[in-house]
């Protein structure tokens, strides 16, 4: 077997629980497979799935990450299609060893995927401050604004 190219290396370094790391890429080039693929790793691994967060720019990119995750962990209940990519192929082992452990801590990650955190930049402040009210100044339940030019002025 041949030595790794610089992309297959970086990829494989990225799904290493025990490292950081950020991805840069332009658009197509399999940002979010790789995120999906790291996601999974960390839940085969953790004591629960609320220590794995994975936080995005927007609303579309986050939702489309908590797609592609619920989806990995359905697609690996079922049988294998034989002509999968090497791509899918380690997304299903990830998501197969994610449901061990599910099942191992009693997550029940199938019937529960609000426990999976994917969320963007804003709500995950807004996560916070709900945890924190005295910390963050907020007598009640803070809200996230889209537009906050009133509120400004």
């Amino acid at each position: 077997m041949g030595s790794l190219s610089g992309d297959e290396a970086a990829r494989e370094r990225a799904l290493d629980p025990t490292a950081s790391f950020i991805v840069q890429a332009p658009a197509g080039s399999g940002k979010t497979s790789l995120l999906t693929q790291r996601f999974l790793r960390l839940l085969g691994c953790v004591g629960r799935p609320e220590e794995v967060v994975a936080i995005t720019f927007t609303r579309k990119a986050a939702a489309e990450m908590r797609h592609r995750i619920a989806s990995a962990l359905a697609e690996a209940e079922r049988e294998a299609p034989p002509d999968m990519s090497a791509t899918h192929r380690l997304t299903r082992q990830l998501a197969r060893a994610a449901l061990e452990n599910s099942r191992r801590h009693g997550w029940e990650l199938e019937r529960h995927p609000s426990r999976l955190h994917v969320q963007t930049i804003d709500g995950f402040g807004h996560w916070l401050a709900r945890r924190m009210p005295l910390a963050s100044r907020f007598a009640l339940e803070p809200a996230l604004l889209d537009d906050a030019s009133p509120v400004l002025e």
